[in-house]
């Protein structure tokens, strides 16, 4: 059977309920920071679609009633399940009290093929149609327990496992790639705005100035209800994802920035042309010859956890622009920003090839486990 083929037929598949193929591992732990283990692990540090735990925290920076888990063990995510986290423990640890830990049970499961398995579609939409509540529904043991699926004959699971497992390394391995641009261009930046603002008295020519020193600094006029289904030109608000507008009220190279979250989280953008924007949107227009607006752009998205400290507010946070235009730069020649633009390009340009890799090999995968589905399993 050629690699990637699907198989032709059900004939040889075992009905089997859920608790026939997983155990759960109920070991409670009242006490985190007695745990005795190093690591634990929250929903927020599982990534969706992604078998591997590449992030955790620490038992002391939690309370409350957590789970152990050994090497081997199953993490699934039984709070808002569409969000589709499962993980495959390979240490020992805790886990926030939102997840189930499961063990397979060797006989009609191999027990490196479960965790593929409960990637599937068919898993996942079978959990998410039996999990129970609006606001975050949830999925208990007793119901998933009595689940019944079908599953390949060992040989089959077997095959399926070695192609996933290839993937899967594929997969990690663009992540990781991922995780290294990142931190490749978080090094270039701290070295181009920290270290040159810490060197500038060394350096000739070069000296510091604020943003309002280099840069026209407005805000929208709108309100938050002005945007319009299929407008003309894009409406920046506060959320990172731009409505539309049939008017403009700029027509300019500028930088966007959120006067107000929230949340608390701020985020830079450029733009070029004719555009709208809300009340407390800043427009940031750079009005020196000494820097280019990319340059200041990178500036601000290294200053956004500064930015966010920087903020007022309980509720929601507001960046004033007194807080963040007297924000100060060491300003170089135009062509040494030019070539720092540049290298910063070049990470970026990296960061969306290898997004598109992973985003294929998760296709891949996405077909491989389709075999689990309307063509090897039916709902029953």
């Amino acid at each position: 059977m050629p690699m990637l083929e699907r198989p032709s037929s059900k004939a040889g598949w075992t009905r089997v309920r859920f608790d026939q193929i997983a155990t759960q591992i109920n070991d409670r732990v009242d006490n985190p920071a007695e745990a005795g283990v190093e690591r634990y692990v929250g929903l927020e540090h599982l990534d969706p679609d992604s078998l591997r735990i590449r992030r955790w925290g620490e038992p002391t920076d939690v309370e409350s009633t957590k789970l152990r888990f050994q090497p081997g063990d199953i993490i699934f995510g039984k709070r808002r399940v569409y969000q589709r986290k499962v993980a495959v423990a390979d240490f020992e640890g805790i886990c926030s009290a939102h997840a189930m830990v499961l063990r397979a049970k060797p006989g009609e499961v191999l027990p490196d093929f479960l965790p593929f398995f409960m990637q599937s579609d068919l898993f996942m939409e079978r959990a998410l149609s039996i999990s129970v509540g609006s606001l975050s529904p949830t999925i208990n043991w007793k119901a998933l327990a009595a689940e019944e699926f079908l599953l390949p004959p060992i040989q089959e699971q077997a095959r399926l496992v070695e192609l996933l497992t290839g993937l899967d390394l594929c997969r990690s391995n663009y992540a990781a790639c991922i995780d290294a641009i990142h931190t490749m261009k978080r090094a270039a930046v701290r070295d181009e705005f920290a270290l040159r603002k810490a060197h500038a008295h060394q350096r000739i020519g070069e000296k510091a100035f604020t943003l309002t020193d280099l840069c026209r600094i407005r805000t929208g006029k709108l309100d938050s209800n002005a945007a319009v289904e299929g407008g003309r030109y894009p409406y920046f608000t506060c959320d990172p994802v731009p409505k539309t507008i049939n008017d403009y009220a700029f027509d300019c190279e500028a930088i966007l920035l959120p006067g107000n979250n929230a949340q608390g989280i701020f985020w830079v953008k450029t733009y070029h042309g004719r555009f709208n924007a809300y009340q407390r949107t800043y427009v940031i227009e750079v009005i020196s010859e000494l820097a280019r607006l990319d340059y200041i752009a990178q500036f601000l998205e290294d200053q956004l956890a500064n930015l966010r400290n920087l903020s007022v507010g309980s509720t929601t946070k507001y960046l004033t622009m007194d807080l963040f235009s007297k924000l100060s730069l060491v300003i170089p020649p135009v062509e040494q920003q030019d070539r720092f633009l540049s290298i910063i390009k070049s990470l970026d340009r990296e960061l969306v090839t290898t997004g598109d890799r992973l985003s294929k090999v998760g296709t891949l995968g996405k077909w491989a486990l389709a075999s689990l589905g309307s063509e090897g399993c039916e709902n029953v």
